[in-house]
């Protein structure tokens, strides 16, 4: 499964916003994401894809701000060993 389809899937899933309000230019904030909701989406994420993300992308999360970056951030760390 595509991160970013996956991503935008565990937002709507764990936030319960509507799907046509996800997109790589929605804030967290608005989508009411904080640290404790952002663990929860990284660990919905890895279910639905299967893979295991690093630790040091969700430290990185707290920098980020729309669902665009999120994603990036996830894409860059995939295939590096987890910390």
């Amino acid at each position: 499964m595509n991160l970013n389809v996956a991503l935008c899937e565990s937002i709507v899933r764990v936030c319960g916003v509507p799907a046509d309000q996800v997109t790589s230019a929605s804030t967290l904030e608005d989508l009411g994401i904080d640290s404790l909701t952002a663990a929860e989406i990284i660990t919905d994420v890895e279910i639905r894809t299967g893979m295991e993300l690093p630790m040091d992308v969700l430290r990185g999360l707290n920098q980020m701000q729309t669902v665009g970056e999120v994603a990036g951030h996830l894409q860059a760390g995939v295939g590096r060993p987890p910390v």
